[in-house]
C-alpha cells in the first residue's frame, strides 16, 4: 500500500528500504514482480536489501556496503566477473568478510 501511494506522484526515483524483509515468498515474488514493471516505466528503483539474489534478480548495478563505506559497484555480471567469484553471493561474502551485520 505504501508504494501504490508513493507511485501517485509518478516519481522520477522511488526509494525501497528493505521492502521483502518478513514477507513469504509467494508475496515476496509478487513484489519483485511490480518492482521490474516500476523500473520498465522508466522509473529508476533504488533498493537497499540484505537478500543478495534479490539484488542479482531486480538490480542493473548493484553497490556493495561494508561498514559504511561503498566498496564495490557494477552490474552483477561485472562484479562477479571482476572479483573472479562464481555469483554475486561470494563477492558480497568476501567483501564483507568478518563485518557485522
Amino acid at each position: 500500500m505504501v508504494i501504490g501511494r508513493a507511485l501517485l506522484t509518478r516519481p522520477r526515483v522511488l526509494l525501497l528500504d528493505e521492502p521483502t524483509t518478513g514477507l513469504d515468498p509467494a508475496i515476496r515474488r509478487e513484489l519483485w514482480a511490480l518492482i521490474r514493471d516500476i523500473r520498465d516505466q522508466g522509473c529508476t528503483v533504488i533498493l537497499t536489501t540484505h537478500y543478495v539474489e534479490e539484488a542479482e534478480r531486480l538490480c542493473g548495478r548493484v553497490g556493495i556496503i561494508n561498514r559504511g563505506r561503498l566498496v564495490a559497484i557494477g552490474s552483477p555480471a561485472e562484479l562477479t566477473a571482476r572479483f573472479g567469484a562464481a555469483r554475486l553471493e561470494d563477492v558480497v561474502i568476501d567483501l564483507t568478510a568478518g563485518a557485522a551485520s
